[in-house]
């Protein structure tokens, strides 16, 4: 241990060396104040022994001007007096120093007082030693913090949540949100909606959402359905979570002409939609459970479907809000929450007055968990969603020749949606990303109608109703399970003419055929209810479509320019 003696009369500094090396001590020496702050800035001593009364800098200025550079670094001072002078002991203790020796000295007392100060200093030094580590530790945590919010936004919000028909509300408790809400369009123009609630929060909970997210936006561009990515993101989530962990999450799917609604709910809060009057039309409770939990053969990808009509409102909350208390300890509740429907009547003040109505409750309250409330504009007036409100991109390439053909028996039909699968395969041949929607438009309403009417022989004159709508869909499934023995064959290629691509699209069935003008409006103008709009539609987009007299083949040529 190194002792430095601060002290002008070389007698004391003589009895007082004597003394310290006798205990082991190394001495160092000063003979004056200013002397006393050099050899602590040279050789940072352990301790220092300072006589308060010395020439060129006394005792005082001294102690002021080491603790100065010691920083938080704790030095202990014992001053050195002749005297027990009160008023001396108080300035001395108010400038820095710890505790004092009068003279003469007691060798046992300057003992004792030198091992109680290092140990003091060694707790200060262990103490210094983890406060810096915890500070290291703590940058970081910062900058993977920082890391990890700039890949975590980079891959959640992909989709454009700030659409004019969107408005959110996501509140965590703490720097990372639990819960998640993805937005994007489908190939057809149509849109997916995903709200999930991870176990916990912050970064733990917050880990999920960018295997979700990267799921989501995938298999949304690729043209899959709800189904296909709840099945999918169960897979990825069970596999990647801990066991405790899952989302609770909803999916929501809307076609671009907001004909029809299908939800998949697994353990979120209930899904409400108002009509154009604001009245509640459907309340959608969940019926699965959360994403994570089940295995592949336990999942049930099937949802609910709901005939829209172009002018309702949806809303989506995680059970964050319901579980709001105020200072009394009572919760929102879900009371509260479906009140506040007939209370904000107003469509456009409505959702920010229910964030003022929950957030005015929660003052002085307890929020213990990730807060989301959305709202979503079905309003087909609105047109803020037209698939074709981007000019088509010009192709880097000239298009070349190519076919590709491929058949699906009853087995396939029932695991799977081929649209998606063909869709990309050819766009993985000669990409005219321009033309994705229309392709993808093409293929899925020709699938469709091969599969529902040629061979589940389904009519859409059901869907003039909204039960009937519900009937169409629940008579969907039971068919396609009883289906055997049949099959579609879909067939695509293009040539090249004018430097302009022809993509021919064929579908056949083996079912016994459906009427086509029973199926479809002479245009898309004279179409005003759930069906029909689907012909008219590709009729307009295509250079030519023709249907067998059977109606088990379809032929289309459509231009990619």
């Amino acid at each position: 241990m190194n002792i430095l003696i601060a002290e002008d009369s070389e007698l004391s500094r003589n009895v007082l060396t004597s003394l310290l090396v006798k205990y082991g001590f190394d001495i160092l020496i000063a003979c004056n104040g200013l002397e006393a702050v050099e050899q602590y800035e040279k050789h940072n001593p352990d301790l220092i022994l300072m006589d308060l009364m010395m020439p060129v800098m006394d005792g005082y200025e001294a102690i002021v001007e080491i603790k100065k550079i010691a920083g938080d670094k704790f030095i202990p001072i014992i001053v050195l007096t002749s005297i027990i002078e009160a008023d001396s002991l108080v300035k001395s203790i108010e400038c820095g120093a710890d505790d004092y020796l009068s003279k003469p000295y007691n060798a046992e007392a300057i003992q004792a007082k030198i091992l109680a100060l290092s140990r003091i200093k060694a707790l200060h030094d262990a103490l210094d030693e983890k406060t810096r580590l915890l500070q290291e530790h703590n940058a970081r945590a910062e900058s993977e913090l920082v890391l990890a919010e700039h890949i975590y936004d980079g891959v959640v919000t992909q989709g454009d949540i700030t659409r004019p028909f969107l408005k959110s509300y996501l509140r965590p408790v703490t720097n990372f949100n639990g819960d998640i809400f993805l937005v994007s369009h489908t190939p057809s123009g149509g849109l997916h909606i995903f709200l999930g609630d991870f176990t916990g929060h912050g970064l733990s909970a917050a880990i999920g959402a960018i295997p979700a997210s990267e799921v989501f936006y995938r298999m949304t561009k690729k043209g899959f359905s709800i189904g296909d990515i709840a099945v999918e993101m169960n897979n990825r989530l069970k596999r990647l979570l801990p066991v405790h962990m899952f989302c609770a999450a909803c999916f929501i799917e809307v076609d671009l002409n907001r004909s029809a609604m299908h939800v998949w709910n697994g353990s979120m809060p209930d899904v409400v939609l108002l009509d154009g009057d604001g009245e509640i039309k459907h309340v959608i409770a969940s019926s699965h459970s959360a994403l994570g939990i089940e295995s592949d053969e336990k999942f049930d990808r099937n949802h609910e479907v709901f005939s829209i009509d172009g002018d309702e409102k949806l809303y989506m909350c995680s059970d964050g809000l319901i579980d709001i208390r105020n200072n009394e300890g009572k919760k929102y509740g879900k009371d509260r929450f479906y009140s506040a429907f007939k209370t904000f009547t107003d469509s456009e003040s409505r959702f920010p007055a229910m964030v003022e109505d929950f957030t005015n409750y929660a003052v002085d309250g307890e929020i213990c968990d990730d807060i989301s409330l959305v709202e979503v504009d079905l309003n087909r007036e609105l047109d803020t969603w037209l698939v074709d409100n981007k000019s088509i991109a010009e192709n880097k390439e000239l298009p070349t020749s190519w076919q590709v053909s491929l058949s699906f028996d009853a087995d396939t039909l029932k695991l799977t949606n081929p649209v998606p699968l063909l869709l990309n395969l050819v766009m993985g041949i000669q990409a005219a990303e321009g033309h994705r929607e229309r392709i993808y438009t093409i293929l899925s309403e020709f699938f469709s109608n091969s599969l529902e009417h040629g061979l589940l022989k389904l009519d859409s004159a059901l869907k003039k109703s909204p039960a009937g709508f519900q009937e169409y869909y629940e008579t969907r499934e039971k068919r396609l399970a009883e289906l055997s023995d049949e099959t579609i064959t879909m067939f695509i290629s293009q040539r090249p003419e004018n430097k302009k691509g022809l993509i021919t699209i064929e579908v056949k069935d083996t079912g016994d055929g459906f009427s086509i003008d029973s199926h479809a409006a002479k245009s898309l103008d004279d179409n005003i209810g759930m069906s029909g709009r689907g012909i008219p539609l590709i009729r307009k987009m295509c250079e030519s479509l023709e249907y067998s007299d059977k109606g088990n083949e379809v032929k289309a040529v459509y231009v990619c320019d």
